[in-house]
C-alpha cells in the first residue's frame, strides 16, 4: 500500500512523494516515516492530514491508518502543527 505524501509548508509542495505504508501502521509511525523521508528538522511539530474528496481530516497518530480511513493511494499532507 501507497499514500502520496505533500509538504505544504516550503518548497517541496510542488509534488507528492510515494510512501509505502501498511494499514495497521499507527499514525504516528506514518509521521516518523515522512518526517525521515523529507529529513524535516526534529523540532517542530507536524500533523498528518488526510486529503479526500470530502474533505480534510487530520490523521490520528494513536490510531492505525486503517482506523483513520486511509486507502491505498491516497494522499496526504505533512503540515506544521
Amino acid at each position: 500500500m501507497f499514500v502520496w505524501v505533500r509538504v505544504t509548508f516550503d518548497d517541496r509542495f510542488l509534488c507528492h512523494q510515494g510512501l509505502p505504508v501498511q494499514p495497521e501502521m499507527k499514525g504516528k509511525e506514518l509521521l516518523d516515516a515522512i518526517t525521515k523521508m523529507w529529513e524535516l528538522p526534529g523540532d517542530r511539530a507536524y500533523r498528518v492530514v488526510r486529503v479526500h474528496p470530502s474533505g480534510m481530516k487530520e490523521i490520528e497518530l494513536e490510531r492505525t491508518l486503517q482506523e483513520n480511513g486511509i486507502r491505498d493511494g491516497d494522499p496526504v499532507d505533512l503540515e506544521v502543527a
